[in-house]
């Protein structure tokens, strides 16, 4: 009796400190920023031309395929592909030296951000076979709240980039097919379907507070790795009843919810297992217990491993377009959408690196940069993000046998 009425004192314990506990505060914020851009994904799948919408796609830095840069949208048209970046914002939205403010406040975006994402699909995309021109990739910053959008928001780019005010507008952009390359062929079409199915999106835990945490699954490691391949989602729950809580404790199960069908596979869990979540933006691991949640959801099926990906054979035509004989940049040239490759720190060369085309790179050095464009390069030029630059000079080296390239963004 004594034990009866021991066990009985912890299970009620158990189930009174379930309604005391306290979880993560739901950002609400954030929320609703989730929620407008599937609102604008579910509107964009009805025009004409779109042949698929990927939401929060996770683009790997294909060096070392541990770095991934998000991207809001990726639309994928008949002739085109179209990166997103949404902002819900109230107020008033304006641009002050190339970073995007709310009501006069830093928020730390850049099209910088949204070019880099732009270059790392591109990189990865010639890298398993895809060989398409960067210029059918096109860019927009959609501000689809209810703030008023200065003048001073504007693209960096030439060519191929946008800023919408209004849902409606970038509706109205992505539906437009004036001056737009021909049609992707079947085969392309299909290898760049595959390809952006296999970026993926975060992982996520959501508490029973409908706080929601994203980053990376990491623990219980094994059954993590094991579920993520076939399930989109763990739904954990108590099995028993709070009567039956109270006589015999609780018993935790999930739910494994298939990423195709509807086969659906009930598993034990351990209440008390840890599942740690690794926070990408905070760089901290956080841990919870099992029974501290409600869903586990897993953003994809693995990170791939891109050497050894290949969606589409080399052509003839592509192989021979290799051997083709690139003009050297002269001064003056703009060159539009040059890709930051690297950033020199070390000694008295300082300054940022460009890949201009498939032969020649130039460099802008940090004595043509002024003092806050050198200390914000991270954000303004950060590496693999795509700018339009201008020449200021090419001279050649007899001595290295190669060109010298100098360069500056274009204001």
């Amino acid at each position: 009796m004594v034990y009866l009425c021991m066990g009985l004192l912890r299970n009620y314990r158990w189930l009174k400190g379930r309604d005391l506990k306290s979880y993560p505060k739901p950002d609400f914020a954030k929320k609703a920023a989730i929620e407008a851009e599937v609102s604008v994904c579910e509107a964009l799948r009805g025009i004409d031309g779109v042949v698929d919408v990927f939401h929060s796609a996770r683009i790997d830095q294909i060096i070392s395929g541990k770095s991934r840069r998000e991207a809001d949208i990726i639309v994928l048209m008949q002739n085109r592909i179209v990166f997103v970046e949404v902002k819900n914002y109230k107020g008033h939205i304006s641009m002050v030296d190339k970073v995007l403010h709310q009501n006069d406040q830093s928020r730390g975006w850049t099209f910088a951000k949204l070019e880099e994402a732009v270059g790392r699909f591109h990189e990865i995309s010639r890298h398993v076979g895809i060989q398409i021109q960067r210029d059918v990739i096109e860019t927009v910053l959609a501000c689809v709240g209810s703030a008023e959008v200065d003048e001073s928001v504007k693209p960096r780019a030439l060519t191929g980039s946008f800023v919408a005010k209004s849902k409606q507008q970038l509706m109205e952009l992505i539906a437009s097919t004036e001056e737009h390359h021909s049609d992707f062929d079947e085969e392309t079409l299909k290898a760049l379907k595959k390809l952006l199915s296999m970026f993926g999106t975060w992982d996520a835990i959501e508490f029973p507070n409908e706080a929601q945490h994203e980053g990376d699954l990491i623990q219980p490691r094994d059954q993590i790795r094991e579920w993520r391949v076939t399930y989109a989602q763990l739904r954990v729950r108590n099995q028993r009843s709070w009567w039956a809580t109270l006589f015999r404790g609780p018993k935790f199960v999930g739910d494994l919810i298939p990423r195709l069908g509807n086969a659906v596979k009930t598993v034990d869990l351990d209440k008390d297992c840890p599942v740690v979540l690794h926070n990408p933006h905070e760089r901290i691991d956080e841990e919870y217990l099992m029974e501290d949640m409600v869903v586990l959801t897993f953003g994809y099926k693995e990170v791939p491993d891109w050497n050894k990906v290949m969606l589409m054979k080399p052509t003839t035509t592509t192989e021979q377009a290799r051997d083709v004989v690139i003009p050297t940049p002269q001064e003056g040239d703009v060159i539009p959408q040059a890709r930051v490759i690297k950033h020199l720190l070390e000694g008295k060369h300082q300054g940022v690196v460009f890949r201009l085309d498939d032969k020649n790179e130039g460099v802008y050095w940090r004595d043509q940069m002024s003092e806050q464009e050198w200390l914000q390069r991270e954000m303004l030029m950060a590496v693999n993000s795509a700018i339009d630059v201008v020449v200021t000079s090419s001279s050649y080296n007899k001595a290295k046998k190669r060109w010298r390239i100098k360069v500056k963004t274009l204001d």
